[in-house]
């Protein structure tokens, strides 16, 4: 019995089966059980069902891809998030494509043509460098779910933690041993990670009435090398901070190295804090007090969001808070003398 108007929604229906599951039995993934395989299958040669790969029937995630935007692959942190991506995207049959971006805004326009020419299904975005009105436009033809960075578009998704929060425990913590001259080591104040965490650094001054300084605060790349300049700065301030709250762990490793190259001691007379627990905050001496983000599980919400949107008739665009939590170690560890 011949079928021709049969669509890939019917073959899922009548197999029971998501449509996302008949793409991956016509591309003979080996993630599909074979019960649900020759479940399909029965369907497909009941009817004859023969699939059209240019056909206007099948759904936008026939091309089983899925695009990861980020600006470089450089940053520790990226790695995790994207591990988490892939993993969680093969077990639903998806291909994931890593395009670094270089944030350049030309750059990423062209990757995302990808959507628009039914090249990929979806995209996640770690950061990206187009305003939010750009990608709330996108966000009504596309699935989008910004990661770990993000702005407050329409139509989209995001999944972080709470950066505004964790700023504030990070310096709590370093109020609680002591200090009342903190500094903040910041990223690009054009990101809205730094800015939330902007604010909660400043809340925790307030909390704890410390007063803001102006000269306290700096910005830098994320990088150990520049962060290590700024604390050599900081260090030849009439009066120098005696804690230091860091955007990322890297951050954190120069000023550390900076502090010992003066003849100072960690954390004796200088306390240092990070963000993001990668690996290297363990090899820093002393090791590194830091926010730990979930950064697998980020990668795994993020691609669990996205799925669901390319695939569901019933879309969501609420965001995803994930849980952060302070990991203390040695460079934060004594109480300060100061």
């Amino acid at each position: 019995m011949q079928h021709k108007t049969m669509t890939i929604q019917e073959v899922a229906r009548l197999a029971g089966v998501s449509v996302a599951t008949v793409s991956r039995v016509l591309n003979n993934s080996p993630l599909v059980k074979d019960n649900t395989r020759a479940k399909v299958m029965d369907v497909i040669q009941k009817f004859d069902y023969q699939p059209n790969l240019l056909g206007r029937d099948l759904r936008r995630s026939e091309t089983m891809k899925v695009l990861v935007l980020t600006p470089s692959l450089e940053r520790p942190i990226v790695a995790d998030i994207v591990q988490g991506m892939e993993d969680r995207g093969k077990e639903e049959g998806y291909y994931v494509l890593v395009c670094p971006t270089s944030n350049n805004a030309d750059r990423e326009r062209e990757l995302l043509r990808m959507l628009q020419n039914r090249l990929a299904d979806g995209v996640i975005v770690i950061y990206s460098t187009l305003s939010k009105e750009e990608l709330s436009a996108l966000g009504q033809k596309h699935s989008i779910v910004q990661c770990l960075e993000f702005v407050d578009a329409s139509y989209t998704r995001s999944v972080s933690i709470d950066d505004e929060q964790a700023a504030f425990d990070a310096v709590s913590h370093l109020v609680e041993q002591g200090h009342r001259r903190i500094a903040l080591i910041a990223g690009s104040p054009l990101v809205n990670s730094t800015r939330l965490r902007e604010q909660g650094y400043r809340r925790a001054l307030e909390y704890y009435s410390i007063p803001f300084r102006e000269e306290w605060v700096r910005y830098g790349d994320y990088g150990h090398e520049h962060a290590g300049s700024i604390m050599n700065e900081l260090m030849k301030l009439p009066e120098p901070p005696t804690g230091i709250f860091c955007m990322s762990d890297n951050m954190g490793i120069g000023c550390i190295n900076a502090i010992h190259k003066a003849g100072l001691r960690v954390p004796e007379d200088m306390a240092v804090i990070g963000f993001d627990n990668t690996r290297e905050a363990t090899m820093a001496f002393p090791e590194l007090t830091t926010i730990h983000q979930p950064k697998y599980e980020l990668g795994q919400t993020a691609m669990q969001l996205l799925i669901h949107n390319m695939t569901s008739s019933d879309k969501s665009y609420e965001n995803a808070i994930l849980p952060h939590k302070l990991i203390v170690r040695a460079s934060t560890a004594a109480k300060a003398t100061k």
